[in-house]
């Protein structure tokens, strides 16, 4: 399969669980969130941003010494600050988005997250472990839309919340990084299946799964909001 005819396919496979169509990122942009709201999202999503690192640890560590391996290691320096300007970690930089909403930063590390944020981390770590284009169609899936969704979610904030420069850095960051973070992966997946069948199923397979369970991830996060509104009804 020509690799704009995989790209068509795995792109219709994603289309179905556009983020920015879920419930919980519509209400943010129209600014229908409390500040508890998301204060609470991002305590939750803490947990996932922070566990990004250790998927691409688990994908490196099944490679063989080639290329691949040292363009996940990049990636990977890159997520942990290592040799960046100041030094941050991109957890400690989403750490700043909880804490300018109002979290306690023990209290983010402690909380007992849903289920459907452990099943999220727990789909990507399996994925990594498994055929290199199921692990690079899944990094795809996500990094692919972090860029819209972060610039969404930053104008949102200071359309709607009046946040500060800090507290919306995340946002503003990979607005522009993940552009670039997003094409390495896309280019290393057109290497890895080059033509084979079997391995361009498995990457539409695991980019879908990646798609639904970052949906998923957001439903938990929508049905906190809702019983928290009907108790304060």
């Amino acid at each position: 399969m020509p690799a704009n005819m995989l790209f068509e396919n795995l792109e219709a496979r994603i289309a179905p669980f556009n983020l920015l169509k879920h419930p919980f990122y519509q209400a943010w942009s129209a600014g229908e969130l409390t500040e508890t709201d998301l204060r609470e999202y991002a305590a939750e999503y803490w947990h996932a941003v922070s566990a990004f690192p250790t998927y691409l640890s688990e994908f490196h560590a099944q490679l063989p010494d080639a290329e691949l391996r040292r363009t996940v290691l990049m990636n990977l320096i890159d997520e942990e600050g290592i040799g960046s300007r100041d030094g941050r970690a991109h957890s400690d930089i989403w750490m700043d988005f909880a804490t300018g909403m109002g979290a306690d930063a023990n209290e983010v590390r402690a909380r007992e997250i849903n289920a459907e944020t452990r099943a999220l981390i727990a789909a990507f770590r399996q994925m990594m472990r498994e055929h290199p284009a199921s692990a690079l169609a899944a990094l795809y899936a996500y990094e692919s839309r972090v860029p819209e969704i972060a610039r969404t979610k930053a104008e949102g904030l200071a359309k709607h919340y009046g946040v500060d420069d800090a507290t919306r850095r995340y946002f503003t960051l990979h607005e522009k990084a993940d552009v670039f973070h997003a094409r390495i992966w896309q280019e290393a997946l057109k290497a890895e299946v080059s033509g084979d069948a079997a391995a361009e199923e498995c990457a539409c397979d695991a980019a879908e799964k990646a798609a639904r369970m970052l949906w998923s991830s957001l439903d938990g996060v929508e049905r906190n909001r809702q019983e928290r509104k009907k108790q304060q009804a």
